[in-house]
């Protein structure tokens, strides 16, 4: 691996932001951005034979990694979607356009970065994008029906009372809370003994198959994971009980004062969307259905066409272990990166 390059750098409000740079060829700039409640070590884990940056650092891409506000390496802080859509993406896909000097760049975006990425596309804050591969989730939100049930319950705002985050670690200003909270999730999921890997599935549902981690993967989930705030999962929330992208919901009244109108609007414009984008999806995904990036497919090629578009299923992986899992390098990596040399036809 070529010695990182580190930039601290500001979003457009202020808030404090870290790229890391791997030079390993002219291709690209790529930048990465991970989802909610974990960083950017997701893309490079130790413990794989071959990680995601060093696939692509092989292949001659100059690599970005984005810790963006939802980064467990930066200071918890209480935000919404659109709020890393209209401050992060467009000052780190600015800041990588200032260092490099291209005039455009790619991204792989996963997760809850694709859903605030997209956000971003659609209020026109990313036109230097030339190239997108959205992981699991883009506009259209499709998810478990558990987790549309805690949706439909509100449990963020339940929680919002007493609490400003959810941790699958011990690292708890509420003991007696992540206690109980241990106890619930593992009724929920005991295909391992792990109470770390039991939180996460109660947080964000099932994220990975266990046959494809690897034994010190597993047993080192708590250093990709960690705190994210109550505001997002409610974001999160609203998002599932919609099924589409749409900006915060404040309430009625909180709705017309910001918005101008009762309900929050949504983010469906397709015309910002002209480019080439590759929707991956995993089989058995459990945290988004693959029918979340099937909708936003086949809802922008009806509205710009087939050509900017093309879609790829990953047979036998879950959410996470696209990047995480230990033959990645073999089965997921290379689709990811053929995605990054798509040409429309």
């Amino acid at each position: 691996m070529p010695v990182p390059e580190r930039y601290d750098f500001l979003a457009g409000d202020g808030v404090p932001l870290k790229l890391t740079r791997y030079v390993g060829g002219t291709k690209g700039p790529v930048l990465l951005v991970h989802g909610a409640g974990v960083w950017s070590g997701m893309f490079m884990l130790p413990t794989l034979k071959e990680n995601f940056v060093q696939h692509l650092v092989r292949h001659g891409y100059d690599t970005w990694l984005l810790d963006w506000r939802a980064s467990v390496q930066l200071p918890l802080r209480q935000f919404t979607l659109d709020d890393a859509a209209d401050h992060d993406m467009p000052a780190a896909v600015r800041r990588v356009r200032e260092i490099t000097g291209a005039d455009s760049v790619q991204a792989v975006v996963h997760c809850a970065g694709s859903a605030a990425f997209f956000m971003s596309m659609a209020a026109g804050h990313l036109p230097d994008v030339r190239t997108v591969v959205a992981s699991q989730v883009a506009l259209h939100h499709h998810t478990p029906a558990t987790t549309r049930f805690k949706a439909l319950l509100r449990v963020p705002e339940l929680l919002d009372a007493g609490l400003d985050s959810l941790t699958p670690d011990d690292a708890s200003r509420t003991p007696l809370f992540q206690a109980a909270f241990t106890k619930v999730s593992s009724l929920l999921r005991m295909e391992c003994d792990s109470p770390v890997c039991h939180r996460l599935s109660f947080m964000y549902g099932r994220l990975y198959r266990h046959a494809r981690l690897n034994t010190e993967t597993h047993a080192r989930l708590e250093e990709q994971f960690g705190r994210c705030n109550l505001l997002t999962f409610r974001h999160l929330g609203q998002l599932a009980r919609g099924g589409h992208a749409a900006k915060f919901d404040y309430g009625r009244a909180g709705n017309l004062a910001r918005y101008g109108q009762a309900r929050p609007p949504d983010y469906l414009d397709p015309e910002p969307f002209q480019r080439p984008i590759t929707f991956v999806s995993s089989e058995q995904n459990r945290t988004y259905l693959p029918s979340s990036t099937e909708r936003t497919f086949q809802w922008l090629r009806e509205a710009n066409g087939a050509r900017w578009y093309q879609r790829r299923m990953l047979p036998g992986y879950g959410h996470l272990d696209t990047f995480m899992g230990s033959t990645a390098a073999e089965d997921t990596y290379p689709v990811l990166r053929e995605a990054l040399e798509f040409q429309p036809r």
